[in-house]
């Protein structure tokens, strides 16, 4: 009976397995979409907070920020249905690629497939950089360090992939 109150967070959960793409740093970003602006399971701090935590820990970090959410909200049980929501999707599709591989490969139509990885995920951590520069850059300092970072990147790769 307690576990129907979660439906709705498990099943974002799930959503945003299947979806989630570009590592920690875009998942950062489709996070704070999802379980800030349109759940509300925690506020903006709180998954700051919470994703500086998990960078300090060895690990997942993305997987940990999950489970804490989970955590937060339902306790260690939910916690539990959290993490393996979040990882049954990954491992299933994974899988399923290890036992297509061969097929693929003789096809030789794998890198056609592929070819619009390096794009998708430079796109997911610039909408991640854009949603958190409100949250991150609140000062002198940290817009000093952001603007020279950014310049420094520029002059030495030229190309974001």
């Amino acid at each position: 009976m307690v576990l129907l109150r979660h439906i709705p967070f498990l099943r974002s959960v799930f959503l945003h397995s299947v979806s989630a793409f570009g590592g920690p740093q875009g998942h950062f970003g489709m996070m704070m979409k999802t379980f800030v602006h349109q759940r509300e399971y925690v506020t903006e701090k709180e998954l700051m907070e919470y994703n500086s935590f998990c960078q300090l820990l060895p690990g997942a970090s993305s997987t940990q920020v999950l489970t804490l959410i989970g955590f937060k909200r339902g306790g260690v049980y939910l916690a539990v249905l959290t993490l393996l929501i979040w990882i049954l999707p990954a491992c299933i599709v994974m899988s399923a690629f290890s036992f297509l591989l061969p097929y693929i490969d003789a096809k030789n139509s794998g890198a056609e497939i592929f070819r619009f990885i390096q794009p998708m995920a430079v796109g997911f951590l610039a909408y991640a950089s854009s949603k958190s520069f409100h949250i991150a850059i609140n000062n002198t300092i940290t817009r000093t360090i952001f603007l020279i970072s950014a310049i420094v990147t520029f002059l030495l790769f030229k190309s974001p992939w």
